[in-house]
């Protein structure tokens, strides 16, 4: 567990992630398709939406 350091909060975290070739070339393609400028924000973005998706089905599921 990454633990702060007192006095200094840590903003990011650096995540070493493995894709399967196609699992890139959708990455790719989101990226390109939304004009994203690198890899790393159209994963940041895609991981966003997914988590978002997963809090709302969640949330229906509960009702």
């Amino acid at each position: 567990m990454n633990r702060p350091i007192a006095g200094r909060e840590k903003k990011t975290v650096r995540l070493h992630v493995l894709l399967e070739p196609t699992e890139l070339e959708e990455v790719d393609a989101y990226r390109y398709g939304a004009r994203i400028p690198t890899r790393a924000e159209a994963i940041r973005q895609l991981l966003k939406l997914g988590l978002e998706a997963a809090a709302e089905r969640d949330a229906e599921v509960r009702k």
